[in-house]
């Protein structure tokens, strides 16, 4: 059987060999506490390009519109003198008169 000085052995074989495990546990909580700090400003980041795209879509879906509403201004006023779509081939002629014109 054994006695208090073999048990007293035994606690401090068994605490030398836990204290590494602790400090390990210690250094992997900072760590982790690190990530979800470095997280925090990575969905901050983010949460703040996500609102630029809404503005870049909002933004994008005005020009769209506004280009249109130019697009029928001119095909409804200057249809007959510049119709729309443009005509390459008559505009490769135009240029070809305009290099001889020179």
């Amino acid at each position: 059987m054994l006695d208090q000085n073999d048990l007293q052995a035994i606690a401090a074989l068994i605490k030398n060999e836990v204290e590494p495990i602790k400090q390990d546990i210690s250094e992997l909580k900072i760590n982790v506490a690190n990530i979800d700090s470095r997280l925090d400003k990575i969905e901050t980041r983010l949460d703040n390009i996500e609102e630029d795209i809404e503005v870049i879509k909002e933004d994008t879906e005005i020009t769209r519109e506004v280009t249109n509403n130019i697009g029928e201004w001119v095909d409804f006023y200057f249809h007959e003198d510049r119709p729309y779509p443009i005509d390459k081939e008559e505009i490769e002629r135009q240029s070809d008169t305009m290099r001889f014109a020179k």
